[in-house]
């Protein structure tokens, strides 16, 4: 009886250490405060950009992959202050947080679903692009976009997160603000600009 009893968790044992999330592994990355979204965009004038000055650096991102192939996915999300964008312009800074509606909603909130990456290819380059999926939330709207990214390793062990997307305000309801009686106008779409700077969470 007892040598049936250790075959059974022998087996037991094996069939774990075997099953398919045995082969997965997980890292943990800080995203820091020296992370930067920018906004941009044009009138029918002059062009304009708001950058974040006020992220406070407390969102992670996980990054899990197989442990054979080494190819995996990185997600997370990251919320931004929507009052805490400087256009480096009074009018412009009270035109742009009336029109994403930043008072009664006031996180920007951009999730990452699944940004494939391949870890094999990165740890032989210093840099490695990929395509993935993002979902923006702005005034209360979630949208779903494509997204084209860069993973860019540094030298103290952090990596670089870059990436690029237009949208229009008209995709989440937004009217765009028209000033000086309708002499100026802003477009209707944007372009979003991120650089995320991530520290493996275990320095931490």
């Amino acid at each position: 009886m007892k040598k049936i009893f250790i075959c059974v968790l022998v087996g037991w044992f094996l069939m774990v250490s075997m099953s398919p999330e045995s082969s997965y592994s997980e890292r943990h990355w800080l995203v820091t405060s020296n992370s930067l979204l920018k906004i941009s965009g044009t009138t029918n004038v002059n062009t304009f950009s708001c950058l974040s000055v006020s992220y406070s650096g407390q969102d992670i991102m996980t990054e899990r992959f197989h442990v054979e192939s080494q190819e995996g996915n990185i997600n997370g999300k990251i919320i931004m202050q929507a009052n805490g964008f400087d256009c480096e312009n009074y009018i412009m800074n009270r035109d742009f947080k009336k029109t994403i509606s930043a008072d009664e909603y006031p996180d920007i909130e951009v999730s990452f679903i699944s940004l494939p990456n391949n870890y094999a290819i990165e740890n032989d380059q210093n840099s490695i692009s990929g395509k993935g999926e993002v979902e923006i939330k702005l005034a209360g709207v979630s949208r779903k976009y494509n997204l084209s990214y860069i993973i860019r390793k540094e030298s103290d062990g952090s990596k670089i997160l870059l990436g690029n997307r237009s949208f229009r305000f008209s995709d989440f309801g937004l009217e765009t603000p028209q000033k000086f009686f309708g002499m100026v106008s802003v477009n209707d779409e944007v372009s979003v600009d991120f650089s995320l700077k991530l520290e493996p969470l275990e320095n931490k």
